[in-house]
């Protein structure tokens, strides 16, 4: 088995390649390769591995650099599941010896792994989540049985209430689900994603019907929203915001109802819900009503300067950063926020 290092960005078959393996995400793919360097200037160090000609796996990485919190390669930053590509007979350990190597020339203090089921066999754990993935019926019948009864009882609240669900593509509906992001990463005393990022996922993804925004509005005001993305036949629920004001009419329970039945549409046959914090009651208790399946998300480091993890960076990430001032946090204008987000996000990755 030989190996290199590639740059999506200049490999016009990479997306190609990537979609033989049918466990694929929009995390794995070029566009989002793009997103990640144009908005963090990240280093695209992505490994495939072939047996004469044909590809048996694929490790999507970054490469991080940061006076602050060090140099290494991540698979990905931002990017909550995104496990290796193997063919069959293939496993993460036989894979990890070159990307080791390749890590060690170029200084890395570790390589972050962020899925994948044997990755406790090459690495230490760093993290610890869970993941929930929804399979999408054919029926819709179907599909609404699985839903626990206080989520059916929410989305039918919300509709008597006259809630709204549109989903959009455009520079108003990213820039109204921006306005409601940064009110809510406020209230969770952390800083907002970087409003760069949310431009080039709408230009780079959701124009090119990689993805939607969801909307509800209620008597002419936006009240919630979600940014959910599309590859192949998988989709990802990636981002939710929503104004406190509103929660009582539970318009975050009919817009994922609504992205589901629309994601059908489109061809998907499964949704991830994205990673959550084991210790956030309330969002797990929101995703376990939808009937998918809860798995753990264990992340991994390989040590690349020592025999454990590797050195620590400073600052870990930003949620476990914030949670020692989430008061002070929370009580910052948001313009100094959005600052905050785009000068500290890059360097956590």
């Amino acid at each position: 088995m030989r190996s290199e290092f590639v740059n999506p960005l200049t490999e016009p078959r990479w997306n190609d390649w990537i979609l033989e393996h049918p466990d694929v995400t929009i995390f794995h793919t070029a566009q989002w390769a793009r997103v990640l360097v144009e908005c963090y200037g990240y280093r695209p160090r992505y490994a495939v591995f072939r047996e004469a000609e044909k590809i048996v796996g694929i490790l999507p990485i970054m490469e991080v650099r940061s006076l602050w919190t060090g140099r290494r390669g991540v698979s990905l930053p931002f990017s909550d599941e995104c496990a290796p590509l193997m063919a069959n007979g293939i496993t993460l350990p036989s894979l990890i010896a070159e990307i080791r190597s390749f890590g060690m020339e170029n200084k890395w203090d570790y390589l972050e792994l962020r899925g994948g089921g044997d990755i406790a066999l090459v690495g230490v754990q760093s993290d610890d989540f869970v993941a929930h993935h929804l399979t999408l019926d054919s029926s819709e019948e179907v599909q609404f049985s699985r839903l626990r009864d206080s989520t059916r009882r929410n989305m039918q609240k919300a509709i008597r209430e006259g809630v709204e669900v549109h989903h959009l593509q455009t520079r108003l509906a990213v820039d109204v689900f921006y306005s409601l992001h940064c009110k809510t990463r406020r209230r969770h005393g952390l800083p907002p994603q970087p409003v760069r990022f949310f431009d080039l996922i709408r230009e780079i993804l959701l124009e090119t019907g990689l993805g939607f925004v969801s909307l509800a509005r209620f008597e002419k005001q936006w009240i919630a929203g979600a940014v959910y993305f599309r590859f192949g036949s998988q989709s990802v629920y990636k981002f939710g915001a929503s104004d406190p004001s509103f929660q009582h009419l539970r318009a975050n329970n009919l817009l994922m109802w609504e992205a589901i039945r629309g994601l059908r549409n489109e061809g998907a046959t499964e949704l991830s819900l994205g990673r959550t914090d084991r210790h956030d009651a309330g969002l797990l208790q929101f995703k376990r009503g939808w009937g998918g399946r809860e798995i753990r998300l264990p992340y991994h480091r390989v040590g690349l300067r020592t025999q454990t993890g590797g050195r620590e960076p400073r600052i870990r990430n930003l949620d476990s950063a914030a949670s020692l001032s989430h008061n002070v946090v929370r009580r910052l204008p948001l313009s100094v926020l959005r600052l905050l987000g785009r000068v500290l996000y890059r360097h956590v990755g």
